[in-house]
């Protein structure tokens, strides 16, 4: 097998630790050719852990793609904003793509997704929805599909961003403004609609929803308080303190600087976003958000959307006819109750890497282009993103959205408006 070679657009937290770590530690099968990221210092880190030349490391992606293709493949972890266009746009080069979600960041982009994968049914053209290789999820899709509980009727399912990610991602960081990278419901929750989807074996046709930004606001701005947190009187019983999320944790410092020793990251702090105190931000993403969908095949969900957790986590009940299952994605547990017997069964499951997993299997892809068989398919995310969008709209909107009458007014608008401009 010869190695698949992959350039990475985008060498932050997804593209040097996720992406970038799997491709060191497997540099059997394929190996990193070529970057592109716009800051300076995690460029030149890269290419220092990858060893590349510097007609290998790219600063803007046009000119990146203005070069001959130099690679098999490229992995998309920019900006949410970024996805559609650089996807379309290394398809057209003729690479292999596999994209971080959301795959569109708006309505118009995804009016056009179908289309994009039509016209290149010959690439690997995947999204990275990695809990549908999760041994947890596939596990209770066998158990929904044998019918040993009954028929599935509801799904319970509480998706927990935890206090910390909350505030560096959608308070300080790069997700906090909605009209900038794409609402709540797809930036962190695009994964949980698909898994539903995958769960229930059907499309959503009906959904509400409501949430509102509560907490994370300028009028909770004490006169006490400093809009830096370094400076604050409050520092010692805010958990939400700049200085003890990212010093006393690896993972977020590491979101900070490429080499988060305590002095870079005291010196990020001391100016800019990510010093910021939580109350003093221009965010403007919904901090809680409940949402109720009923799928064509009448299963009904709630989906709920929490920053106000310890740990981030994802866990949910289903509720068959017959009984009913628990399960934690943290602690990889399954627990069955059948109503037939008191008895509960238990079923922990190893811990499993499923973000490796869809990896190996974009790179599998690459290099044996099974192209009627793939798992994670770009297309096979559009109507869990429409869904999304839809749920957005009922939220605004406070009405019950009919998904199909949505998307088809979507399309029709999207074309008028085309038309006029174009």
């Amino acid at each position: 097998m010869n190695k698949v070679k992959l350039a990475i657009i985008g060498a932050g937290v997804r593209g040097r630790y996720t992406y970038g770590e799997f491709i060191k530690n497997n540099n059997d099968i394929c190996e990193v050719v070529a970057v592109v990221e716009s800051k300076v210092g995690r460029r030149e880190k890269f290419k220092e852990i990858f060893n590349l030349s510097e007609d290998k490391v790219f600063e803007n992606i046009d000119v990146f793609l203005k070069k001959e293709k130099m690679a098999d493949a490229v992995i998309v972890c920019s900006n949410d904003n970024t996805h559609f266009y650089i996807a379309a746009s290394a398809l057209k080069k003729g690479y292999d793509v596999l994209v971080e979600g959301p795959v569109a960041n708006n309505l118009d982009k995804l009016v056009h997704l179908k289309d994009l994968c039509e016209k290149n049914k010959d690439k690997v053209f995947m999204a990275a929805m990695p809990f549908r290789y999760s041994k947890l999820f596939l596990k209770i899709r066998q158990i929904i599909l044998s019918k040993e509980m009954g028929n599935l009727i509801n799904i319970n399912y509480n998706s927990y961003i935890g206090y910390r990610k909350f505030a560096h991602n959608f308070v300080r960081g790069n997700w906090r403004l909605d009209n900038d990278t794409a609402p709540l419901i797809l930036t962190n929750s695009c994964y949980d609609l698909d898994i539903l989807e995958f769960l229930t074996n059907s499309q959503c046709e009906k959904i509400s929803s409501f949430g509102k930004l509560n907490h994370f606001m300028r009028e909770n701005l004490q006169l006490d308080m400093s809009e830096l947190c370094i400076r604050c009187s409050k520092e010692k019983e805010c958990p939400y303190c700049a200085q003890k999320i990212y010093i006393a944790d690896d993972e977020m410092s590491h979101a900070l600087h490429i080499n988060p020793t305590k002095e870079n990251i005291n010196n990020i702090l001391k100016e800019g976003q990510y010093g910021q105190c939580v109350y003093s931000c221009d965010n403007n993403v919904s901090d809680n958000l409940i949402s109720i969908l009923k799928f064509k095949n009448n299963i009904t969900a709630t989906l709920n959307i929490s920053a106000f957790t310890k740990k981030e986590n994802r866990n949910f009940t289903l509720m068959f006819t017959h009984g009913e299952i628990y399960a934690d994605l943290q602690d990889n547990t399954i627990i069955i109750k059948k109503f037939i017997n008191e008895e509960e069964v238990v079923i922990k499951l190893d811990k499993d890497n499923f973000e490796e997993q869809l990896i190996k299997d974009f790179i599998n892809q690459v290099e044996n282009r099974n192209l009627d068989d793939l798992k994670s398919s770009a297309i096979s995310t559009i109507n869990s993103h429409v869904t999304g969008f839809a749920c957005e709209f009922a939220n605004v909107s406070e009405t019950v959205v009919d998904i199909d009458q949505f998307w088809s007014e979507s399309c029709e608008m999207t074309k008028k408006i085309e038309k006029l401009l174009f």
